[in-house]
This record gives structure tokens, C-alpha cells and sequence, in this order.
């Protein structure tokens, strides 16, 4: 299957998968934890980093809420958004909001084609303690990313052997596309069939996206035995 996907297809679908999992999950991911922020008991000086924070990413997200949807950033949003970010990381790389612009400086290159780039935003996440919550969606697109970029092998480690907690049927899909991307049908097969068995989203749309998946690598059919002999 790999063989058959150039590398400009298997990027437009990064892009199309990031489309449909993009802005929406980073601001859930913001809210969920950007509440755990708010109940902690920190000194003075923390909460004024996280303040300070927080109105740099919150310039970030203006510019992300001004956008139609499906529409791409402008280049001097883009570089709006990559100043912030870099900011956030130099400055108060302690804070989560340096993880979500990392986040959304890496989404930006992905529509940029700039898979490298990409993948260097999320790995400085993955590799500076971000939040469990968060780490489960930087994983995950960390794993699409590298697939994207050839290295499967890769990709298909970063997603085994981890407890999926609410993430498992998204989980269960990426290792259902990676063993497609590595001919293994069977593997493939068993991955999707765990997607659709534990996906709970609301959305119609990702339980047919499933469907039309696994239909691609349904076992053969084992043909009925020929009983007697014609007469």
C-alpha cells in the first residue's frame, strides 16, 4: 500500500485527517486543562508567568477564532501565531499554553507541507512534560506525522503499548492506517474492527469514515465447497 501512495497523497491526507481533528480538539485540550490550571495553588510568581501566558496564547487564539472554517492562515497570521509560540516555549515553557502553540505552530505546517517542522513542534511537546491529556492528542499527531514524513515503523511504535484512555477508537483508526500503509490487512482489519467497537463520537460522519476503512480490508470470503460432481 505504501508503495502505491506518493508522498504528495499521503501529505494531502495529513491535511485532511488534521482538518477533521485540528482547532476544534486543541480547544477542548485548552479547556480541559486550562481548568486544571485554574484549581491549582501556586506562588506568586507562577501565577504571573501563567498570566502572562495565557494573554500571549489567548493572541493566538483571536487570530484562530477569526477564521472561517477550512479557510488557512495568512502568512502574517501564520507569523503572528509562530512569534507567539516560540515565546511561549523560550519563555514559559513550563506553562501548557507553550504546548498548545506548539500544537498550532505544527498544524500550520502541516498545511505549509512542512512535515519537519511539523514533527520538531510536537516532539518538543512530547519531550517537556506536557499533561497527560495533552501528550494523548501531540502523540497521536506526532505518530500521523512521521507516517506522513515514511518512517510507519515509527509512527505504528509511538501508538502500541500506551493506555488509550478516551482516545482509543482515534487510537485504534491511526494503527489501522498505518498497517494498511505496511500491506498488513489483517492487522489492519482487527485495528479498524477496535475503532468502530469503541468509538462514542456523536459525529455520523466518523463512524461512516470507519466503515469505508475496514470495508478496504474485509477477510476474503472463504468460498462455499463444491459438494458432488456435476451430472
Amino acid at each position: 500500500m505504501a508503495d502505491h501512495l506518493t508522498e504528495e497523497e499521503q501529505i494531502e491526507s495529513l491535511k485532511a485527517w488534521w482538518g477533521e481533528n485540528g482547532v476544534k480538539t486543541l480547544v477542548s485540550i485548552v479547556l480541559i486543562v486550562g481548568g486544571y490550571f485554574g484549581y491549582q495553588s501556586w506562588d506568586q510568581n507562577k501565577q504571573l508567568q501563567a498570566e502572562i501566558a495565557s494573554s500571549i496564547w489567548q493572541n493566538s487564539m483571536d487570530i484562530v477564532s477569526s477564521q472561517a472554517p477550512g479557510e488557512n492562515f495568512s502568512p502574517e497570521q501564520q507569523t503572528t501565531i509562530n512569534n507567539d509560540t516560540d515565546q511561549l516555549k523560550n519563555d514559559h515553557a513550563g506553562t501548557g499554553y507553550a504546548h498548545f502553540g506548539a500544537m498550532l505552530k505544527a498544524k500550520i505546517a502541516v498545511e505549509n507541507d512542512d512535515l519537519a517542522t511539523a514533527a520538531a513542534e510536537l516532539q518538543w511537546s512530547l519531550d517537556n512534560d506536557p499533561e497527560p491529556a495533552t501528550e494523548m492528542i501531540v502523540r497521536l499527531r506526532l505518530a500521523r506525522v512521521e507516517a506522513a514524513l515514511g518512517n510507519v515503523e515509527l509512527a505504528l511504535e509511538m501508538v502500541q503499548g500506551i493506555d488509550f484512555g478516551t482516545h482509543k477508537s482515534a487510537y485504534e483508526e491511526a494503527k489501522g492506517d498505518f498497517y494498511l500503509l505496511l500491506d498488513n490487512t489483517e492487522a489492519a482489519y482487527t485495528a479498524y474492527d477496535a475503532a468502530i467497537a469503541s468509538n462514542e463520537s456523536s459525529d455520523p460522519i466518523v463512524g461512516n469514515i470507519l466503515e469505508l476503512k475496514i470495508g478496504q480490508v474485509l477477510p476474503a470470503a472463504t468460498p462455499d465447497a463444491t459438494i458432488g460432481d456435476d451430472q
